[in-house]
């Protein structure tokens, strides 16, 4: 009968077997282990193909605006001068003291062509000419143009009327001293012509407020009435040297 014991070789294999499969068991619990802690990767992401962009529609033609029409033309060069023809009337009719027939003109300009300045500046003029003060003016004109003529009665009276407006104002003061230089150069026989004294007296009177377009057509007349007269030629030159120191504007 064989002997079925083992020896110490056969032991040995036996425990190197066994050996070997505690390590392979030991390796595979360790393997499993680690592969419990290992962290699983991240999802991939996947591209989602983005929609194509709309086409955009072609644009729509704007319609242009109509242009606004053209302001009207202004006034004719005939309304313009039948406007300003009124508007003359109105003034002489203002300056002899008839207001009445001096707003019918205006009124006429008006219709002629409504709202123009030209008008409602003489209208404003003849507003000023209808006050005391206003009517002054064409007071001491009608004097000064009696005493030209030698009326020296229309022109006292005149001033007498220019008085009871506007008593002591520096212009009748004036022209009261003016009538009187004139009756008394009137009274004189021989002496120089009475309606040269006048209207050297008024052409001085307007040199010295500045007017010299009026102190011109003064001595002018003077001139005509008696061209040789000294006191005419002295008066010319007094204009000429005023004319000539006033200042440029």
């Amino acid at each position: 009968m064989a002997d079925t014991s083992m020896t110490p070789n056969n032991n040995g294999l036996l425990y190197a077997i066994i050996g070997g499969l505690a390590v392979v068991v030991a390796g595979g619990g360790f393997y499993l282990y680690k592969m419990d802690k290992i962290e699983p990767l991240p999802p991939v992401p996947v591209e989602v193909a983005k929609p194509a962009a709309p086409i955009p529609a072609p644009p729509v033609a704007t319609p242009r605006p109509t242009p606004p029409p053209a302001a009207p033309a202004g006034p004719s060069a005939a309304q313009l001068s039948q406007a300003r023809s009124y508007i003359a009337d109105a003034r002489r009719f203002a300056a002899a003291g008839d207001f009445a027939n001096a707003e019918i003109a205006l009124q006429s300009a008006d219709t002629t062509i409504p709202g123009f300045a030209e008008t409602a500046a003489a209208r404003r003029e003849i507003a000023e000419m209808r006050t005391a003060r206003g009517q002054l003016t064409p007071l001491i004109n009608q004097a000064r143009r009696a005493m030209e003529r030698g009326d020296f009665v229309t022109a006292d009276r005149t001033l007498d009327e220019a008085e009871r407006l506007y008593p002591n104002a520096p212009e009748i003061i004036d022209a009261r001293r003016d009538l009187r230089a004139a009756q008394r150069q009137g009274a004189q026989p021989g002496t120089q012509d009475m309606r040269v004294t006048v209207l050297l007296t008024a052409a001085r009177a307007a040199m010295a407020l500045g007017d010299y377009g009026s102190a011109d057509r003064a001595l002018d007349q003077a001139e005509r009435i008696d061209p040789r007269d000294s006191a005419v030629r002295q008066a010319r030159a007094e204009l000429v040297a005023a004319q000539r120191a006033r200042p440029p504007r």
